[in-house]
């Protein structure tokens, strides 16, 4: 035999060449399911299936990179509303095996004809087959008009209801980077506000990571925060540390909102647990704050309801309180999110709660505003719901949406002047793709908005005249320069300022810290 024969005979025996080998990742297009024409930004559903022609299995998340499916021709591309689909939980991919891909899609604003191309991407990047070019015709929007929301005319006397055009912003301030065992970054607190015998005003604020720690700081001059820089703003001082609030059985801290009783030197406090799907959970606090520093339990009550109200406390201002709520000036609130187990308020809430017993351990609280899951409080129609089975209304329209599951209300303030009157609730609303992800809930971007609710509506439903859940805002307004969710507000009658403190409000080093914003209300 021959050299030349004898190294063919090696070869035929060792079998195929490396360059024959299949890929460990690698794929090909199977399918399209996608409709031909769509509307200008109608949410629709498309579907994609593709084939595992490489020797890796793709698996879930938690155990290598899994599959997912990336837009192309250009890559990545956010023509339709994302630029991903997942693989999915609980989806395991072996070799020689289809997937297809699931999501709900957003066209377009732009009528035409718009590409529609996607690829597999591995823990390398893009992999396989690009599905083929595909032309989707995007049809213009038919005009519709979106109902409008309205206010409610003035009060018999000429007070009427608040706008965002009636704040004037006066500026801004900073909040100590760490107070005792407490940090700024990743903390989340409410606002009360504190006159002292000598006039001087502070804040409460509460920090919630890596510990809990209750204070008290001044109030600085505000400066304006432009285009997101911190540096010329000034830093409140701290003049108070109180430490840790804590509940009787000591296993709960303050993370919510809080009010503070001059009159008994009490702090009423809530507490939340966002993977809660136990039983009834004591979620309004009370804390003695004596002279000499000491800080003691004074009440716990659990509240029905309580996923409707346990996100935080606001002062109800005693003018509402003795005409709608039997002079109750507590509020618990504030509605929002979904928090595993669906009972809760699907929009802003708020109730009223006359001081609790401590003897007792329930408060009784006095609806005042809130939304069943199937009649969420309405939003901007800039989003779209991409795999998610609960609260999962898509929007009509880029005006015009429903609350979701990725929606927040950490914060709320009842303003009621001689001249004007309102609640303001303040939202984090996510915007873009929405997908429950791996277990995790997630939204592509975020935006802050004001939701503007006339308190004679509120004290209707207080009286038992107007049912809950049938009160709608009159005006939701974007913050826009304004970043990171408010876990906390208060207002000063005397001088009309409203103070919103916002987690992640800008940036340090590689951390989120908060801001307090100050507005005046125009006479």
């Amino acid at each position: 035999m021959s050299r030349m024969c004898f190294a063919v005979a090696l070869l035929a025996l060792a079998g195929p060449t490396a360059s024959a080998q299949k890929p460990e990742w690698d794929a090909k297009y199977i399918k399209m399911e996608v409709p031909k024409e769509v509307t200008a930004d109608q949410v629709f559903v498309a579907k994609v299936t593709m084939r595992n022609t490489g020797t890796q299995t793709w698996k879930e998340a938690r155990d290598v990179v899994p599959s997912s499916l990336h837009s192309a021709e250009p890559a990545d591309n956010l023509t339709w509303g994302t630029n991903f689909f997942i693989q999915g939980q609980g989806v395991v991919v072996a070799p020689g095996q289809d997937i297809t891909y699931a999501s709900y899609l957003r066209a377009p604003s732009e009528p035409g004809k718009h590409n529609f191309q996607w690829r597999v991407h591995g823990p390398q990047g893009a992999v396989g087959e690009t599905t083929p070019k595909l032309e989707i015709t995007v049809l213009k929007r038919p005009d519709a008009k979106d109902e409008a929301l309205a206010a409610r005319g003035p009060d018999a006397g000429g007070k009427r209801p608040l706008t965002f055009d009636d704040f004037e912003y006066l500026g801004s301030f900073k909040l100590p980077e760490t107070v005792g065992k407490g940090g700024a970054a990743f903390s989340e607190s409410g606002l009360a506000l504190r006159t002292l015998k000598d006039g001087s005003r502070r804040l409460f604020m509460n920090y919630t990571h890596p510990e809990t720690v209750m204070f008290e700081t001044d109030i600085p001059d505000p400066v304006k925060f432009e285009k997101g820089d911190a540096a010329p703003l000034k830093t409140a001082a701290v003049k108070k540390e109180w430490g840790h609030l804590t509940s009787k059985d000591k296993k709960q801290g303050a993370n919510g909102g809080f009010v503070w009783d001059d009159e008994r030197q009490v702090m009423y406090w809530t507490y939340y647990h966002g993977y809660w799907t136990g039983g009834d959970l004591p979620v309004l606090n009370a804390s003695k704050l004596s002279e000499d520093g000491t800080v003691a339990p004074a009440g716990s009550w659990t509240l029905p309801r309580q996923k409707w109200f346990w996100g935080g406390a606001t002062r109800l201002p005693k003018s509402f309180a003795d005409t709608y709520t039997g002079g109750a000036t507590l509020g618990v609130g504030f509605g929002g999110y979904y928090s595993i187990a669906e009972p809760c308020s699907r929009g802003p809430a708020l109730g009223a709660v006359a001081k609790p017993d401590p003897a007792k351990g329930q408060a009784d609280v006095v609806p005042l505003l809130g939304y069943a899951p199937t009649v969420p409080a309405p939003r901007p129609g800039d989003y779209f719901n991409a795999n998610c089975a609960f609260w999962s209304d898509q929007p009509t329209s880029r005006a015009a949406g429903a609350w979701t599951y990725c929606d927040h209300c950490r914060a709320g303030v009842l303003i009621d002047l001689a001249d004007k009157q309102g609640y303001i609730a303040f939202a984090k609303l996510g915007t873009g793709r929405l997908g429950y992800d791996y277990g995790h809930i997630g939204n592509a971007g975020e935006a802050q908005y004001w939701y503007f609710y006339d308190s004679r509506s509120l004290g209707e439903t207080a009286k038992g005249t107007r049912p809950v859940g049938v009160t709608g805002p009159y005006l939701v307004r974007a913050d826009v320069g304004m970043v990171g969710t408010a876990f906390g507000a208060c207002f000063e009658e005397e001088t009309r300022t409203l103070y919103v403190m916002r987690g992640g409000a800008y940036q340090v080093g590689r951390e989120m810290h908060p801001l307090v914003h100050a507005y005046r209300v125009k006479k």
